[in-house]
């Protein structure tokens, strides 16, 4: 069940959060990784995210360590697949059934590869070019919609990362570098998107 975090409004809940590890000046610790990388699949558990799409330096090796155990939490784990793959856009890694948590583990450089990947799947079944709509790309690519895109270290720049899906994203930026995260940090970043008036690509008409 979701629970309020400090500092969050108790509004709407983004369904899926992309958290790109930027502003490292220095290599980080494995325990530091390890400790990060809990906290924010622990929070986003509690708070009732359903999706958690996490790109940083490592892949989320220690998260893959914890396959079963998180598994057995049902958290499952997910990763996005080199260049070469064709099908799915995400593998299991540990399956499980009616999973509370989804959480996926992305490389650096992934976005592109991802949607040149759906487009090849695509074209391997046979679709015919009047055929493709964004729906069908959308299922190809076999992830939902990013609702909050958070960027740590400052760092303003728009990953490579689910780039179909972070279109219509509220984009948080946080000053702190990876892994300097914590529970309160991942509750700022929800509950400015919960501030946020969201549009989804549209404009807000003048009055």
């Amino acid at each position: 069940m979701a629970r309020t975090l400090s500092g969050t409004r108790g509004g709407p809940v983004p369904a899926h959060v992309a958290w790109v590890a930027g502003g490292t000046e220095r290599a980080a610790s494995a325990d530091q990784v390890e400790h990060a990388l809990g906290v924010l699949v622990e929070t986003a558990q509690r708070l009732g995210i359903g999706w958690l799409t996490i790109q940083e330096p490592s892949g989320g090796s220690a998260l893959k360590r914890r396959a079963r155990e998180l598994a057995s939490r049902r958290i499952a784990l997910a990763f996005v697949p080199g260049a070469n793959h064709r099908g799915p856009a995400a593998r299991d890694l540990a399956l499980v059934e009616s999973p509370i948590l989804r959480v996926l583990l992305a490389e650096g450089r992934t976005g592109r590869r991802e949607l040149v990947a759906a487009v090849q799947a695509l074209a391997d079944r046979g679709v015919p070019p009047k055929d493709v709509t964004e729906a069908v790309i959308a299922e190809a690519l076999g992830l939902p919609d990013v609702d909050l895109l958070v960027l740590t270290g400052g760092d303003r720049r728009v990953p490579d990362l689910l780039v179909w899906q972070v279109a219509y994203s509220e984009i948080v930026v946080l000053d702190e570098p990876w892994p300097e995260v914590s529970a309160e940090l991942v509750g700022a970043a929800v509950a400015e998107y919960q501030r946020r008036d969201r549009r989804y690509g549209g404009l807000v008409a003048s009055r």
